[in-house]
């Protein structure tokens, strides 16, 4: 044998051989992936072009979830790379639009990283099969999966902002976030290059073991459109050969002309960190009537040369703000907001108002009309501090009417309309750089307040569309804002404006208090009602039973002796509506007002609210017991948790070769400890 090894040792290098492969690496390149528990690193021609490191934060590291890149098929540069925590309920749905957003013919590269199946839901798994996945829905929990493919043709996916007509005009965002189910019938020309999983061979392991794909993936020459050669359109080419994820912009067919939507009184700055939600807002905002006549500019905490390049794009300025504040600090926020919020007025300085965006809201296509509607407010009573676009009740359950205006003591959100003189004071008031607390909950303080209110929509103009933000990750996205619901007719004319100042406001809710009709609650105020799509009503309201059914309004007493709630009394109520049940916010003199099922509840807490007063005899209070919050908590858990798929896959004992080799051995193990073998 040793002869042998000798006698090789002695024969040249095949010339040959080098010839094919140093020809090969013309027309090819060399890819590699490789996943384990502490880092995802992807390598072309032995240049790493992707990395992110594990930490463990939260009970998960922090490269868990779906990763997506894309390369470039000529010269492999990155044109994008994304990474969606699917270990959290909602990113699924931002995945699934992600895939759809890419154009044809470029080079995909998609890797789960464990934990990242968790909250894989059918609409995401659909479309990564789409590109070219066939083992992705055969993952189990803490495995690993990577995909290379050329990305297919397929027909544009409509634009988010679509005006669906509903017997309302109000529609739950929810689903039109995402897309269809694909139709592989005409999505084609799409091919994969290679797909490996690393799976748990033993059930009583807690991860699979290390991944690594390496292969050679054919060049091409990219994406050539007939509008490429337009010289008018040469930004917008350069753009899409250097970016992906805009696929309305880059399409061969019908392309989005930014400068088609191009476009007063009021300016408008966007706070933007995502950019495929910029550009899914630039949109949005363009297509509202009005966006013709608004001025509009970007506001971006670092440089980033692709925010810039599309913020010009759509003919728009952008301004650079040098951050201050460590990443993943509220300070690096908080000073971003105060750096918007003054700028806006000095690079406008002939408006008197502003608008300040973030760049993961959808918009009401009168998004524009309901602030110009509301403006004068501003201008004519002094109490008003800002009018916002968002409602945190804005829920089919408590909120129906969109051409209600509401008077509450809180805080600006998503979307708020601010005058030149109230920015210029909040300058001095704005949380110190040093503190750690929120930008927005520092406004809501009696010191900046100062007895002041903001107008609030009862069904909203934006809803809050991210999952992965500085404050609202998956599981805040999924229980409190997925089932928001917003406005979607453009022709919204808003009424009784001028009972929103001051005294008049505080007159009529005196007269609306008084001439309500009193709800006595028994000792169990919720009354569950399912199927989960069916929602939860306060036991004693029954108003869909009353007989005759009473118009209403309605009025309960709750104790609270502060604004605080202390006792949880709103809480409680909140809950028991499928309301917002975070926290207790939208209220004015300590009463909440909600619309459920187009009769007006009014909720007062007593003896906080000066209302208590206008009955001397006293009133029923409502006092929660912590057993009574409890048992309420439990019920509304199954509402804010509808949407959570009901079990996981684990990888099972292996019966059968072949079953493993196909990765079908599962088991799917519900949460309530129930196991069945998928069949």
């Amino acid at each position: 044998m040793k002869m042998r090894s000798e006698t090789r040792s002695l024969h040249p290098v095949n010339l040959t051989a080098l010839e094919i492969k140093e020809e090969a690496a013309t027309h090819t390149f060399l890819l590699r992936v490789v996943i384990d528990s502490k880092v995802i690193r992807v390598y072309r021609d032995e240049q790493m072009v992707y990395e992110k490191q594990g930490e463990s934060t939260q009970g998960f590291m922090s490269h868990s979830g779906i990763h997506v890149l894309v390369l470039h098929s000529s010269w492999g540069e990155v044109m994008m790379s994304r990474q969606f925590l699917t270990h959290q309920p909602s990113e699924h749905r931002n995945l699934a639009t992600c895939l759809t957003s890419l154009m044809s013919g470029r080079l995909l590269i998609v890797a789960a990283v464990p934990d990242a199946t968790v909250f894989l839901a059918q609409d995401a798994i659909q479309q990564l099969e789409a590109v070219g996945a066939s083992r992705v829905r055969y993952l189990a929990a803490n495995e690993a999966w990577v995909l290379v493919s050329r990305t297919p043709t397929r027909p544009l996916p409509p634009l988010t902002h679509t005006h669906t007509p509903t017997p309302s005009n109000l529609r739950p965002a929810t689903p039109n976030l995402s897309p269809p189910t694909p139709n592989f019938e005409v999505i084609r020309g799409g091919v994969t290059y290679g797909e490996a999983a690393a799976i748990i061979r033993r059930p009583d392991s807690r991860m699979a073991g290390p991944l690594s794909l390496t292969l050679h993936v054919p060049r091409s020459s990219g994406v050539s459109c007939e509008w490429h050669g337009d010289v008018n359109m040469r930004r917008q080419r350069e753009f899409c050969e250097r970016y992906e994820g805009y696929v309305h912009l880059c399409s061969c067919t019908n392309p989005l002309i930014p400068a088609a939507l191009r476009h007063s009184a009021v300016g408008i700055a966007i706070n933007t960190l995502f950019l495929v939600l910029l550009v899914r807002q630039l949109v949005n905002l363009l297509q509202t009537p009005g966006a013709a006549q608004t001025p509009i500019v970007v506001m971006v905490d670092t440089p980033n040369m692709e925010i810039i390049h599309l913020a010009k794009l759509f003919g728009l300025d952008v301004l650079v703000h040098q951050p201050q504040g460590e990443k993943g600090t509220a300070t690096l926020l908080n000073m971003h907001f105060r750096f918007s919020v003054h700028n806006v007025f000095n690079y406008f300085p002939d408006v008197d108002k502003a608008v300040i965006l973030e760049d993961d809201l959808l918009l009401s296509p009168d998004f524009l009309s309901f602030f110009q509607q509301t403006s004068w407010l501003l201008d004519t009573d002094p109490t008003i501090y800002c009018v916002n676009a968002f409602s945190v009740n804005s829920y089919s359950t408590v909120a129906g009417d969109p051409t209600t205006l509401r008077r509450l003591h809180m805080f600006p959100q998503f979307g708020w309309m601010i005058t030149r003189h109230w920015a210029q004071e909040m300058y001095k008031y704005w949380i110190p750089e040093e503190l750690t607390g929120d930008w927005d909950w520092w406004l809501s303080s009696e010191n900046a307040m100062q007895g002041r209110h903001a107008l609030v929509p009862e069904v909203g103009r934006t809803y809050h569309a991210g999952a992965a933000g500085a404050h609202v990750n998956g599981w805040s996205q999924e229980q409190n804002f997925a089932s928001m619901i917003y406005n979607t007719d453009p022709d919204v004319k808003l009424k009784d404006l001028e009972d929103m100042v001051l005294d008049r406001y505080e007159a009529k809710l005196k007269r609306e208090i008084l001439r309500a009709t009193d709800l006595h609650l028994t000792d169990i105020p919720c009354r569950v009602r399912f199927p989960p799509d069916e929602v939860l009503y306060l036991h004693s309201l029954l108003l869909l039973v009353h007989s005759p059914p009473q118009p209403g309004p309605f009025r309960v007493f709750v104790a609270s002796d502060t604004k605080s709630d202390e006792y949880g009394s709103y809480y409680l109520m909140q809950l028991c509506l499928n309301a917002y049940a975070a926290d207790s916010r939208e209220k004015f003199r300590n009463v909440v007002r909600f619309n459920v099922g187009g009769r007006i509840l009014y909720i007062v807490g007593c003896p906080a609210s000066p209302y208590c007063m206008l009955f001397p005899k006293g009133v029923t209070l409502v006092v929660p017991t912590p057993g009574l919050i409890e048992a309420t908590e439990d019920s509304s858990s199954k509402w804010l948790m509808r949407n959570y798929p009901p079990y996981y896959h684990q990888r099972a004992h292996v019966t059968s070769p072949e079953r493993e080799f196909a990765m079908e051995n599962l088991v799917r193990l519900y949460y309530n400890g129930t196991m069945i073998e998928v069949i």
